[in-house]
């Protein structure tokens, strides 16, 4: 991936998780929507999670050159 877009990406994450702290939730239903920009942070930490996952298992089920012979 090229560097720009590296830059991008991490700006639009750190410009959303900034801006939660500047708008408030309406009425916030359960005890963790009062702490500010959770939503962000949590999606940030679940695309990491899952990329993790993901990089688990590809390790996990690399299979020999000569698996098949």
């Amino acid at each position: 991936m090229k560097t720009w877009w590296k830059r991008i990406y991490g700006l639009a994450i750190a410009l959303t998780i900034l801006l939660g702290f500047f708008i408030q939730p309406e009425h916030p239903v359960f005890p963790w929507h009062r702490v500010l920009s959770w939503d962000a942070i949590f999606g940030v930490l679940g695309a990491l999670a899952l990329l993790g996952a993901v990089k688990l298992v590809g390790a996990i089920n690399l299979r020999e050159e000569d698996f098949y012979d």
